[in-house]
């Protein structure tokens, strides 16, 4: 009996560290492996982002120069003619809002929801003061009327459509640099 039980603690004397070093190997090893994978993440998301950044920053840019062509002023110098009705001059303001809206709708993919969101409702803000003031100026008023109250309006308080969504546009991309 004696026998037996050298044996066995022999075999354990040998085998306990023989344990010891394969769990000690085995924690590191992963570990080594897990700081490789991460550090493989950080090297993949620092090239992404130097890709990305020019691309985001190219799109506030496109959004802010999209606010300073559908201010209605400028809209106004651009689009009125002599010959035109307020309803001529009302649909081409829309037409124009609606077309500079539509060449940059792809930007929404670099930027936030919220911020597309804030976007898309001034541009429907802007649609529903303009026909607020065809209403006021009773539809019937010429072109001259229409446009001289369009501009009072937007110089004022209705430019703050287009002077909030510049400044939402602005506060993003500052997160981004």
């Amino acid at each position: 009996m004696a026998e037996g039980v050298s044996v066995w603690f022999f075999l354990l004397l040998v085998l306990l560290p023989s344990i010891t070093v394969f769990i000690v190997c085995y924690v590191l090893i992963k570990q080594f492996l897990k700081n490789r994978e991460q550090m493989q993440l950080i090297a993949i998301q620092k090239e992404s982002s130097s890709t990305t950044l020019p691309l985001k920053l190219q799109a506030y840019e496109r959004l802010i120069l999209l606010f300073e062509r559908i201010q209605i002023p400028n809209l106004i110098a651009k689009l009125r003619t002599k010959r035109m009705s307020s309803g001529d001059l009302q649909s081409a303001l829309m037409i124009a809002i609606q077309q500079e809206f539509e060449h940059n709708v792809t930007q929404q993919m670099y930027v936030s929801d919220s911020l597309w969101e804030i976007i898309r409702l001034s541009k429907q803000e802007l649609f529903n003061q303009l026909q607020q003031k065809m209403i006021d100026v009773a539809f019937t008023e010429d072109v001259d009327t229409y446009s001289n109250a369009l501009i009072e309006h937007f110089t004022g308080k209705g430019g703050e459509i287009c002077r909030k969504a510049l400044f939402a546009i602005k506060q993003e991309a500052k997160l981004h640099l």
